[in-house]
């Protein structure tokens, strides 16, 4: 075999100085998205999307991946188009009308491993919560998958992991703040039941790259079944969920399963008024660093909180109707003596309250040590004592301050 002559890799080496390398993708496309490919997703899912994803060090391209709810919703289907040679494509939520993809090449100079971890890194920094809406589309309750998310715009997302033979739609999620963390697996539906008008929340399944383009009602499996149901239903989430369950499941739930799921998902949906909380006293505090004292209209509504502190209440009711057609208190029951716990008109003995808030404890704001049992912040809302209003302290905003709050700037 003859070797290049000295001055044709010269001419070449020029050629690379002055227009640089041949740009590379972040992974190169081998396969397509089809339905067999969404079927092998679904089985990913269940089997390799763990608690662990981002913790684990055989991981290293994803070992210690800072993630918020809506990042880890991203990655679970990202680090399966990487893994398995697929295209991965969002709409620019900074640029309306063009996409993100695989195929950018701002990271070709560095290993295929750290160029996906720069992708990770870049996608969790331009979407969110309201990203995924344009990103997904809502399905029918009966086709919910692994693989599927839930999505509550600007509030909180979660990835479906597991249909379970009763029909539990289990769900994995990340929280904020960003960081790296083990996601929570829990063993309930998502709290939340679907009420945007624009239906724009909801269980949802990404857009496959060839579709990404067309809108949500073009898309294969689109159904709005679910915002005519949850509004039907009252948006009650014990119904909403027992139907989702029945369409779902191969067996009928236990009592002691459901009283099990229904206080999980209560812990969840009182745990994520925090977050609300957190997020507003945050902004009072950036608009008082600039000489203002109070919110203005748009603000004051996208901080408060009565809409959804009128729904927490109706939960703790809808649990509680639950409880008395079963007959809540079997004391052979754990879950039974959690629930009596939460409910008795009666101070529950000391032991039966340690074995409550071993089970939940509701964290009044994110970043500190504070906590509020479930029954305290039960009687808490029964009392009217939860302040909506996002310019009142944080002791007002639980009810742990009974005093009536004063407020010192208007409300809308």
């Amino acid at each position: 075999m003859n070797k290049p002559k000295p001055f044709v890799l010269l001419i070449g080496l020029l050629l690379v100085l002055a227009f640089g390398a041949p740009q590379a993708a972040v992974w190169q496309d081998e396969n397509q998205w089809d339905a067999n490919w969404e079927s092998r997703y679904q089985q990913w899912v269940k089997i390799h999307w763990k608690d662990d994803i981002f913790m684990n060090p055989m991981k290293p391209i994803y070992h210690k991946y800072e993630n918020d709810c809506a990042d880890a919703s991203y990655a679970m289907r990202l680090i399966f188009a990487f893994e398995h040679r697929l295209p991965f494509v969002v709409n620019d939520q900074m640029k309306p009308g063009k996409l993100i993809s695989n195929r950018m090449k701002r990271w070709d100079n560095l290993p295929v491993g750290q160029r996906v971890r720069k992708f990770l890194d870049y996608i969790a920094d331009v979407t969110s919560t309201k990203s995924l809406r344009h990103d997904t589309y809502p399905v029918a309750l009966h086709d919910i998958k692994p693989g599927d998310i839930y999505v509550a715009p600007g509030v909180h997302s979660y990835q479906i992991v597991e249909v379970t033979e009763t029909g539990i739609a289990e769900v994995m999620a990340s929280t904020t703040p960003k960081k790296a963390r083990f996601l929570l697996r829990t063993p309930s539906f998502p709290f939340y039941v679907p009420d945007d008008k624009a239906m724009g929340d909801g269980y949802r399944r990404f857009k496959q790259p060839q579709n990404i383009r067309k809108s949500a009602a073009k898309q294969p499996g689109y159904s709005e079944e679910q915002f005519r149901l949850a509004k039907d239903l009252k948006f009650d989430y014990v119904k909403f969920t027992d139907v989702i369950a029945k369409k779902l499941g191969r067996r009928a739930e236990r009592p002691d399963e459901k009283t099990t799921r229904l206080l999980l998902a209560l812990c969840m949906y009182a745990n994520d008024r925090s977050v609300y909380v957190y997020d507003a006293l945050w902004h009072l505090q950036e608009i008082r660093k600039k000489g203002r004292s109070c919110m203005n209209r748009r603000e004051y509504n996208d901080y408060s909180t009565p809409g959804r502190d009128k729904r927490l209440k109706m939960f703790f009711s809808s649990i509680r109707h639950h409880l008395d057609r079963i007959g809540r208190f079997d004391p052979r029951s754990r879950p039974a003596r959690w629930a009596k716990a939460v409910f008795a008109i009666d101070e529950p003995p000391v032991g039966e309250l340690k074995h409550l808030n071993d089970f939940c404890m509701v964290q009044m704001t994110l970043g500190e040590e504070l906590y509020m049992p479930l029954r305290e912040l039960r009687k808490n809302l029964e009392g009217g004592y939860l302040v909506s209003d996002p310019h009142a302290p944080l002791q007002y905003r639980w009810g742990v301050v009974k005093t009536p709050y004063q407020a010192n700037c208007p409300t809308y």
